[in-house]
């Protein structure tokens, strides 16, 4: 009589283990574009909140009564119009290196008035030539029109842009 062959062979365990490899890479590099899908979503949600903040802030300032003076936020941290500032707000710091920030993490560069973000992956953001986003609040003036009375107050408003580092 001759000796059933019991478990696999070789030959199978080989092919089980491949299969299997082939799978975990496919599942680690859908993980990691879906880390920098959920990071670029992250981020644009935040620029969103803070784009929003500012134009309550205009509106507010346009309100009978108010000074429509809005210099003022070019000049101050935009977090701090938003009611939760971001977990991952590292605060304000003065011309802050890429170590200070950490990687995934938002900072007020104190220096130029500017928000920074330093990405975590290197995918989210295809078109970012650096790992760094700087975003500043900048005035919008309308052109000065001839048919308004002198004396009434320029139109201003505010935006939330990115800029070149």
């Amino acid at each position: 009589m001759t000796a059933k062959q019991r478990g696999a062979s070789l030959l199978e365990f080989a092919v089980a283990v491949i299969v299997i490899g082939i799978l975990m890479g496919l599942l680690l590099q859908r993980l990691w574009y879906y880390q920098g899908e959920a990071e670029q979503a992250g981020v644009q949600m935040t620029v969103a909140n803070v784009r929003t903040a500012l134009e309550i802030k205009a509106a507010q300032a346009k309100l009978p009564g108010r000074s429509a003076d809005l210099t003022f936020l070019t000049e101050e941290n935009p977090f701090d119009l938003l009611k939760a500032k971001p977990p991952n707000y590292a605060g304000e710091l003065f011309s802050p290196s890429n170590q200070e920030v950490g990687a995934g993490n938002w900072c007020f560069d104190r220096a130029d008035k500017s928000l920074i973000y330093l990405l975590n992956f290197g995918n989210s953001f295809r078109d970012a030539q650096t790992k760094r986003l700087k975003f500043k609040v900048k005035l919008l003036r309308l052109p000065h029109s001839p048919a308004k009375p002198s004396g009434a107050p320029e139109t201003v408003g505010v935006a939330f842009e990115q800029v070149k580092d």
